[in-house]
């Protein structure tokens, strides 16, 4: 239904009309006096705007001569009348292009949220890891590993010795390092926030000497000293926590993580996390004058197990690129310093292992 009126800006009273618009003059026609019409020149045109499909033209000095349109041409008319008006033509470019606008904006829209809550969320969760206090980390941490020991068989004896060879070791970290050898058959090894570090009988049966050992503990202690787990777990958790902060579920934060227990087996470290650990842990072994070629061993197996592991296993591996991290720790200098035996650390090794032959 199409419905114009022009009004001569003298009386409230409308005249039923049509109109034509062309390049310089709007063309209008009288219903009820067929022989009357009106030109308007378009540059005389004071304004005119949009609502929909109501346009209203102004014309002339005030009290202005106005036409009221409604009806589906209102926008090919308002089109024509934004010929050389910038401000209109982007009102027009929208009115012609609304639909395809719309799905851009909507689709911007999602990319934005979904780049959002996938890498700006995690982002922001692992740089506020500084935010957490200490006894926090640690209590979360001993959480987690008393979820994993319920549904985990602990070697009791391989635990003993293996936190006796910590014992024996120079450690600069400001958390207390418990080690924790239970039963799998796979080839893993894990730290947990606060200083717990879960090792794998099967790792431990595939170390063949107490400096591959040393170098899998500087490793996991310097994921622990450097809060690599805690920022892995918030970068993994990051939208369980934003989901539970909004609706006010502070518990719900902590049993969320901690009902993901099995998942930290699996953590993954970017590379530069993995690098660091490598580096660090080769200075720990160092410092405690442990030989460095243990490093390169213990790199060695790990390497050697991916390489046996189905492509899928290889994408989900704690220790991605090995061989880069290999040809990293032979580059450095200092892997190629010799130290002599450490009897106390060998004795220790020995008697973990011989819990699990």
């Amino acid at each position: 239904m199409e419905s114009c009126l022009y009004f001569d800006g003298k009386t409230a009273q409308g005249y039923p009309c049509t109109i034509d618009i062309a390049d310089e003059c709007v063309y209008i026609y009288f219903l009820e006096d067929k022989k009357k019409l009106i030109i308007w020149n378009k540059l005389d045109i004071k304004d005119f705007d949009i609502n929909g499909n109501n346009l209203i033209i102004k014309y002339g000095e005030y009290p202005h001569q106005t036409i009221e349109y409604i009806g589906e041409n209102s926008s090919q008319f308002f089109e024509k009348l934004s010929q050389n008006n910038l401000s209109k033509q982007s009102k027009s470019f929208w009115l012609k292009n609304k639909v395809t606008i719309a799905i851009t904006l909507c689709v911007a829209f999602v990319i934005i949220g979904l780049s959002s809550y996938f890498i700006f969320l995690p982002w922001v969760a692992e740089k506020a890891v500084v935010l957490i206090p200490q006894s926090a980390e640690i209590e979360l941490g001993n959480a987690i590993s008393e979820s994993i020991l319920q549904t985990s068989t602990e070697e009791d004896s391989a635990t003993y010795y293996a936190n006796q060879f910590v014992s024996n070791l120079k450690t600069t970290s400001a958390y207390s390092i418990q080690i924790n050898v239970v039963e799998s058959n796979d080839v893993n090894a894990f730290a947990l926030p606060g200083g717990k570090i879960f090792v794998y009988s099967e790792l431990i049966k595939k170390i063949e000497s107490y400096e591959e050992f040393a170098a899998l503990l500087g490793h996991e202690i310097s994921h622990v000293t450097y809060q690599h787990s805690l920022k892995s777990i918030c970068r993994t958790t990051a939208s369980s926590i934003f989901i539970a902060s909004l609706f006010g579920d502070v518990t719900g934060i902590s049993s969320g993580i901690i009902e993901q227990a099995d998942a930290f087996k699996q953590l993954h470290y970017s590379r530069e996390l993995e690098t660091q650990a490598d580096e660090k842990g080769l200075a720990f072994m160092i410092e405690n004058n442990v030989s460095p070629k243990g490093m390169v061993g213990l790199l060695t197996i790990l390497k050697n197990e991916s390489e046996q592991m189905p492509d899928y296993m290889k994408y989900i591996s704690t220790h991605p690129e090995t061989e880069e991290r290999l040809k990293n720790i032979n580059s450095k200098k200092e892997s190629k310093l010799v130290f002599t035996d450490n009897v106390q650390l060998k004795l220790a090794f020995e008697k973990m292992k011989s819990h699990l032959d």
